[in-house]
């Protein structure tokens, strides 16, 4: 955003609207400036346009420029422009006339990230923000400004906005902005545009979510270690900016001396990324990872902790591999903590949601391409229901390749083909992970079960044959009544 700032210091600096021409003068002008013999009465017209770019520039400054239309002239840097137009520079001197009116230009950076909008609430937002001549980008970097949420939900955006002390607010803040800088009226606080917090499943009490740069070196000495490419991707980003180092280990290797260190978090994949994996190989290389870190009392920390850590300001509960997580994930006094419900599970969103840490609890991420369903639960927990889920997968490839009599019903659906795993909005219960080790029984059963639909479908399409044909039998009879009768007369 363009200002145009009185170089005395006194008064409130003019910010500039995109496309819109402020005149400067002495009488009938946007920008007035009196008690000044060599004002014009229209003596310079001040523009911010954006400039003609494609997308690779989309991160650059809109262009504002300066005409003289003056009797005794305008000067830039000291150079007077004689009735010409320059484009100016943030931080150049202007001087309207020869006497005292003097004043610089500076350009405020206004880049705002948003989360969990609408495409409406995205469009609205777009026209603000060009309006106000800063810039509307997808992802989070250190450059952002704000981010808009219409109310909060703990995405990774949310947290890289807590670390880097950027404020998150509501839509509106904007809109208010315009009409402040038009009427020339007080500019909206942030804190009167904070939008509610929308998770359940972190208590609300003593939850601050206003900035404090604190958070800026949440993860300073801390390196986390991540067994998957797409939670390293994913979280890299975030630890990064809290002052972590990050780092990926490929599958196979085990470089345990580093995974040991005190100051290092081993990052759990947790059941959906080791269900997305796919690789019984790379379940093993992992479970064997978890193994050695509870043979040494350490765990693995569950990803929802690097959100939780942010939020709470704290890596001596989060993020501390060597204290096992409390049965909740929330401080004690949250006894609003609601357990078992999911994070943002009816909206579909754009945006990757941190789930909360909830023992048992299921949780929705929703990914850049569409949303998903996570589980988090203790690491020991996680630990043993990924070893009964590929037991269970491993046991119905088996009978699948000796046996060539079975037929369809014994395959199991790719929604469900690790059977150990919980359906996507539900937790997992025991009864369906000893399920997982008798794929038999549950396909015998699920072959009686379409035997006995295909007799109840057959016998309620005869009823509704018969239901369709009564009519036609009752005019039939009475047809032949009437005919009857007329004979018989």
């Amino acid at each position: 955003m363009w200002k145009l700032v009185p170089a005395s210091g006194k008064g409130e600096p003019y910010r500039l609207l995109s496309g819109v021409e402020y005149v400067v003068g002495r009488k009938n002008c946007t920008i007035l400036i009196q008690d000044d013999q060599s004002i014009s009465r229209s003596h310079a017209v001040l523009t911010v346009s954006r400039p003609e770019t494609n997308p690779s520039q989309s991160l650059s400054v809109p262009t504002l420029t300066v005409r003289d239309t003056s009797k005794y002239g305008t000067f830039v840097n000291g150079t007077k422009l004689n009735g010409t137009s320059v484009s100016l520079q943030s931080g150049d001197r202007i001087n309207f006339g020869v006497f005292e009116s003097k004043f610089r230009v500076e350009y405020e950076p206004l880049v705002v990230c948003s989360s969990c909008l609408d495409v409406a609430q995205k469009n609205a937002l777009n026209q603000a923000i060009q309006q106000l001549g800063g810039l509307v980008v997808n992802e989070w970097t250190k450059e952002c400004t704000h981010l808009v949420m219409v109310s909060v939900k703990v995405t990774v955006k949310t947290i890289c906005a807590l670390i880097c002390a950027r404020p998150i607010i509501k839509p509106e803040f904007f809109s208010e902005l315009i009409r402040a800088i038009q009427s020339r009226q007080q500019l909206p606080n942030h804190e009167s545009f904070y939008p509610p917090v929308d998770e359940p499943s972190i208590g609300m009490e003593h939850l601050d979510l206003s900035e404090h740069h604190e958070r800026k070196k949440i993860f300073s000495g801390k390196t986390f270690v991540f067994l998957t490419a797409k939670q390293h991707k994913k979280l890299g980003p975030a630890v990064t900016l809290g002052g972590g180092e990050v780092k990926l280990v490929t599958e196979g290797r085990k470089e345990m001396p580093l995974l040991l260190s005190p100051e290092v978090c081993v990052v759990d994949v947790g059941l959906t990324n080791s269900q997305t994996s796919g690789s019984v190989s790379m379940t093993n290389w992992t479970d064997s990872i978890l193994t050695v870190l509870e043979s040494k009392n350490r765990r693995a920390i569950p990803e929802a902790e690097i959100g939780l850590a942010v939020i709470f300001m704290s890596t001596e509960k989060y993020c501390n591999p060597q204290k096992q997580p409390a049965s909740k994930a929330v401080p004690e006094s949250s006894a609003s903590a609601v357990e078992g419900r999911a994070v943002s599970q009816s909206l579909a969103v754009d945006e990757t949601i941190m789930p909360t840490a909830a023992d048992s609890s299921t949780l929705c991420i929703a990914d850049t391409e569409e949303q998903t369903c996570m589980e988090i639960e203790n690491t020991s927990q996680v630990h043993r229901q990924r070893k009964m889920a590929f037991q269970g997968a491993t046991a119905v490839k088996k009978n699948s390749g000796t046996s060539g009599s079975v037929n369809a019903g014994t395959s199991i659906p790719g929604g469900n083909r690790t059977s150990g795993f919980s359906q996507r909005s539900q937790p997992v219960s025991p009864s369906k992970s000893s399920e997982a080790g008798k794929p038999c029984v549950s396909a015998s059963r699920h072959q009686s079960n379409a035997i006995t639909n295909y007799f109840q479908v057959s016998r309620k399409r005869c009823v509704e044959m018969f239901l369709a044909l009564l009519p036609l039998l009752v005019c039939s009879c009475c047809f032949w009544k009437i005919l009857t009768q007329a004979m018989y007369f």
